[in-house]
């Protein structure tokens, strides 16, 4: 395949080629370890003079991806900074099948806050995300010894309820943040 001379010529342009990388990497490699050392100093120094971080100061920038395939526990904040409080742990796990109970005290909740913004004509936090304790209680009473279609006729009428107020309760929420 290959004779002598071939072989030969091929070696010696390998063996030139490694001398000339080494002589290129060894005029360049003292000089990037004199300046690395010298960085390494000059960081040191600024450790040495500059304040250290608190652990608030180093989570605020964390990056750090939350593990979405679990549910987060506590409550969920708006946009606006309110904190929503969570619905009760029934509705929250409920089958699918079983949906529409959790809408219709949804509907329920929703009538209760939309009325209270209303009524108060304001829109603070409290009054705008409330507890979910009425809307509990009053779905509880009214769909006690309640057949499914007349569960499922009250939800429709909690949401025609609650349709009837979203307009004017938002708006009124609108005007208090000055948008």
């Amino acid at each position: 395949m290959f004779d002598q001379k071939t072989l030969f010529l091929a070696l010696s342009s390998l063996a030139v080629g490694v001398a000339i990388g080494g002589a290129i990497l060894n005029n360049w490699l003292p000089a990037e370890t004199a300046s690395t050392a010298r960085m390494g100093d000059v960081q040191f120094a600024q450790a040495q003079t500059e304040p250290q971080l608190t652990q608030a100061e180093r989570d605020f920038m964390d990056f750090t991806m939350p593990d979405l395939s679990k549910p987060q526990a506590g409550d969920e904040t708006t946009r606006h900074g309110c904190v929503k409080p969570q619905r009760p742990q029934w509705a929250m796990e409920l089958p699918p099948a079983e949906a529409r109970k959790s809408l219709f005290l949804t509907d329920l909740y929703n009538g209760i806050r939309f009325q209270k913004i209303l009524e108060t004509n304001s829109c603070p936090c409290e009054v705008e995300w409330p507890s979910w304790d009425e809307a509990d209680w009053q779905y509880q009473q009214i769909t006690e010894g309640k057949s499914d279609a007349e569960v499922a006729d009250l939800g429709r009428e909690a949401q025609r309820q609650a349709s009837t107020k979203r307009f004017d309760a938002l708006t009124i929420c609108s005007q208090s943040r000055g948008q």
